[in-house]
């Protein structure tokens, strides 16, 4: 792999001169490292929502050797979208309804609905 793969792969396409340069002043053997570790450090800005502006230059990166940093991605992390309440959308107030044995009646507004399926979830746990 290239620096040019290397440069496609990166998220924060800031000053690709210095960075090549960087690349450039790399061993082969740390080049290849940098290549290897990319992926991780990939996922791990994804895994923690890392805002662009917080991600080194692709220079700053190479220059600090940050390919070297030891990288751990948490599994709570990477699944850490917050689950949303039955009641926030249509389709989760649907697989509620369903779960809970409370289809919707003919002519029945969403509130009413959801009302009914809550006060449902309400008697059910007062039976178990």
């Amino acid at each position: 792999m290239s620096f040019y793969e290397l440069w496609a792969m990166y998220p924060r396409k800031v000053n690709k001169r210095m960075a090549e340069k960087a690349f450039s002043k790399l061993n082969p053997m740390e080049q290849e490292q940098a290549i290897e570790a990319m992926p991780n450090h990939l996922a791990y800005w994804k895994a923690n929502d890392t805002q662009l502006a917080y991600i080194p230059h692709l220079a700053t990166w190479l220059n600090q050797y940050r390919f070297e940093d030891e990288i751990v991605i948490e599994e709570a992390k990477q699944n850490k979208r917050p689950e949303l309440p039955w009641y926030s959308s249509e389709e989760l107030t649907i697989k509620k309804a369903n779960e809970v044995g409370c289809p919707a009646y003919a002519g029945e507004g969403w509130q009413q609905w959801r009302a009914r399926i809550s006060n449902k979830i309400k008697q059910l746990e007062e039976q178990a």
